[in-house]
């Protein structure tokens, strides 16, 4: 039996049959990894209170014939967003983890974006636009890293029927957001609402589908 030691962010839990769990973690060596907790349901189990959702742990995790099992975590740090505003956005971003990254994908500078991200979001949680934004700009990044979109000048990976391209101010907001390093910005209330119906759409033109995340963080 082969081991791995990598730090992960908790991305999801569920439990299986027999008290055990699986948990989804993703990893900047491996990119997302699902292993399971033997009895990780029971009040005896010493690792499960280090691996709740949106937690940063260095992990053991032992590859098996069929599945892989967490042998040893260490708590890093976990990201405090209690906050019901802050907690919709970042189950919004943790869904879209769930639903469009493969197992085993590596991509190192995902999992950097995913922790600033999640590091930011903990800061701004008293400024409910501000995570707003900061959420939507995660996602465009993760959209083309993950190559569902391109820093094209017309934007012409869009939908026609989602995306008003006589929208000057929405169009500069977006590419904004496409970008590593934006500049400082002032988003008003209303464009921020229209930046959030464009990913909204266009999110559910990639899956077919809507998020089941994105109504609790639309609510909030």
């Amino acid at each position: 039996m082969s081991y791995i030691n990598t730090e992960a962010i908790v991305l999801a839990k569920v439990t299986l049959r027999e008290a055990d769990r699986l948990y989804i973690l993703y990893t900047p060596e491996h990119g997302k990894i699902e292993a399971r907790v033997k009895s990780a349901a029971s009040a005896s189990s010493k690792l499960a209170g280090s691996l709740e959702p949106l937690s940063f742990v260095k992990v053991m995790i032992a590859r098996g014939p069929r599945w892989e099992t967490i042998a040893g975590v260490q708590l890093l740090k976990r990201f405090n967003c209690a906050d019901l505003s802050v907690f919709g956005q970042s189950g919004l971003v943790r869904e879209i983890f769930l639903k469009m990254v493969k197992e085993g994908v590596r991509e190192p500078l995902l999992f950097s974006q995913l922790y600033d991200y999640l590091l930011a979001l903990e800061k701004q949680q008293a400024n409910g636009a501000t995570c707003r934004f900061l959420t939507m700009r995660f996602i465009w990044q993760f959209l083309n890293l993950a190559g569902f979109s391109h820093q094209q000048d017309n934007l012409d990976f869009l939908p026609v029927a989602k995306y008003d391209r006589s929208d000057s101010a929405l169009t500069e907001l977006l590419k904004n957001c496409l970008t590593d390093l934006p500049r400082p910005l002032q988003v008003s209330h209303n464009l921020l609402q229209k930046l959030e119906g464009l990913t909204y759409n266009y999110l559910r033109h990639i899956l077919e589908r809507d998020l089941r995340s994105l109504s609790f963080a639309i609510n909030f």
